[in-house]
């Protein structure tokens, strides 16, 4: 074969890995290469809270901008895409009575060898559960989020994509652990493994499972030797870090829809074990500091929970109608048994509806008003419920910037 033959073919098969990368990727992104979408979700919420529905006397009534996020997308090439979304909203954390948080920071790399796949380094969705892809029909948050059982993002490497024939998606990721909260010293040295598989075996029904495993997670028990008495030069240190290992957990979900009709739907065990440990300080007959002797315990936690949303859509997609069930159990350790902790565990439900004044491409939100109500009855029913009444304005709104034509 002559050298240009050769030159000929080698150019072709370049030709074919670089269109076949191009068709792989096209149903990854929606821009073009060159492209930049901007993007900004706004919610500006009112929410009241009281004890038995006691909305004229309430313990929290106020106004707020609960999500300001700002959206920046690019597509470099077919395979190469990145992302950044900062998040502006009300707090009361600082004087200026609003805070500044980095949300999401990404490159996704698709992967030629796997069609439909890529691979995602940076601060990206956490594929557990129903919080990657819980899309806020109700204005609260999933369960695994508003129970702390993970972060909705977190930094870590990801492989991501859509299996065959549109039967599903799946998720293996490697993970700091601590949430997107969290950074540098907060981080400890022990990375959180994650897997998430969903399918979709015919039209209207998807069924999927999600687990995650950390031998430790401390970033939110740090005590950064806050609690100290000193005397006589010498300090002594009352609190000591804490832990939490062996963390596991895993969550079965499902979603079921037919014509206006669907069901959401959740289900999240959760175990770890508490190690932790605190200074006795040792005082002599007068009253003075000795020293302090180091206490180390460990503690067992489980918890479980069912999360039901139902939905009706009507009026041509404009109105929404949902509910919500949700049950709680919080487990600890008391003397070799693992016993209910009834103030800590519940009963949740309530209703609302969302009026879309406009949406965007893809039925996507654009200027929208949500009502919910929920009702949480601790078991301990000694305790008095609680009840929340949410009212949000939703905007939101994007836009693609083309590439300078030079």
């Amino acid at each position: 074969m002559s050298k240009n033959l050769i030159k000929e073919a080698t150019l072709s098969r370049k030709s074919i890995v670089l269109l076949a990368v191009a068709i792989f990727t096209a149903a990854l992104f929606a821009l073009d290469p060159g492209q930049t979408e901007l993007e900004h979700n706004g919610w500006f919420r009112y929410t009241n809270q009281s004890s038995e529905f006691k909305i004229t006397d309430p313990s929290v009534s106020r106004f707020s901008l609960e999500r300001g996020y700002l959206r920046f997308s690019y597509q470099w090439a077919p395979p190469f895409f990145t992302k950044m979304t900062v998040d502006i909203f009300s707090s009361d954390k600082y004087p200026e009575g609003a805070t500044v948080r980095l949300k999401e920071a990404y490159a996704d790399i698709a992967m030629p060898v796997v069609r439909d796949f890529n691979f995602t380094a940076g601060l990206q969705k956490h594929y557990f559960g129903l919080i990657y892809s819980w899309d806020y029909t109700h204005p609260e948050k999933s369960l695994a989020d508003d129970q702390g059982i993970c972060a909705s993002a977190d930094y870590g490497l990801t492989i991501n994509g859509y299996l065959p024939s549109g039967l599903g998606e799946l998720q293996l990721g490697v993970y700091n652990g601590e949430g997107y909260k969290y950074a540098g010293k907060y981080v400890n040295l022990s990375p959180e493994l994650l897997g998430n598989v969903r399918l979709t075996p015919f039209p209207g029904i998807a069924l999927g499972v999600s687990m995650f495993t950390n031998a430790a997670d401390q970033s939110h028990y740090k005590n950064d030797k806050k609690g100290r008495t000193t005397q006589s030069g010498s300090t002594f240190f009352m609190n000591a870090d804490t832990a939490n290992k062996n963390r596991f957990a895993l969550a079965p979900m499902f979603k079921l829809a037919y014509g206006p009709v669907s069901l959401l739907g959740e289900y999240i065990n959760y175990n770890y074990t508490r190690f932790f440990s605190y200074y006795k300080i040792n005082f002599d007959s007068a009253g003075a500091v000795v020293d302090s002797t180091l206490n180390e315990k460990t503690k067992k936690y489980s918890f479980s929970g069912l999360d039901l949303v139902p939905t009706v859509t009507l009026a041509k997609r404009t109105l929404e109608i949902f509910g919500r069930f949700s049950l709680w159990d919080r487990k600890e350790e008391h003397d070799n048994e693992m016993q209910l902790n009834k103030d800590k565990s519940f009963i949740r439900y309530g209703a609302g509806f969302n009026y879309h004044f406009m949406r965007r491409e893809k039925g996507k939100p654009g200027l929208e008003f949500q009502f919910a109500w929920t009702r949480t009855q601790p078991k301990n029913t000694e305790l008095k419920p609680t009840d929340v009444l949410l009212a949000q304005v939703r905007f939101e709104w994007s836009t693609i910037i083309n590439k300078p034509e030079l």
